[in-house]
């Protein structure tokens, strides 16, 4: 079964700022097969990106079709990548949903999120 890549990002206008988050999953071939975007009004950045991962993986794992595939959700935020691989959480803001997000990661066991030029995600 090919890998799926779930490409994610967010970003807010200053510390904090006006901000933003989207993704696109995308087959072997490059075919979209899901987007979303939201604004999320003002946030720091690593919240941003920690929002826009929790959505990714809510999105497989609502999903009957997606969760028995695997999936890989790529992210530019090596913080956020970290928090949400790693035992600590960063900030006690992101607690809840760094948990929701490990929580969910592993009900799944088949979704990874890594960072963007990870060698993972260059052999898929």
């Amino acid at each position: 079964m090919d890998v799926l890549k779930f490409n994610i990002d967010g970003s807010a206008r200053g510390s904090p700022g006006l901000a933003g988050m989207g993704g696109v999953l995308r087959d072997a071939s490059g075919k979209v097969l899901c987007l979303f975007s939201n604004h999320l009004g003002i946030q720091f950045s690593n919240t941003t990106e920690i929002l826009a991962i929790h959505k990714a993986v809510h999105i497989c794992a609502d999903s009957s079709t997606l969760s028995a595939r695997n999936i890989i959700i790529i992210s530019d935020s090596k913080v956020a990548v970290s928090w949400v691989n790693n035992d600590g959480f960063g900030n006690l803001d992101h607690v809840n949903w760094i948990y929701d997000i490990r929580s969910k990661l592993d009900y799944l066991g088949n979704t990874k999120v890594i960072l963007r030029g990870h060698a993972c995600e260059e052999r898929v």
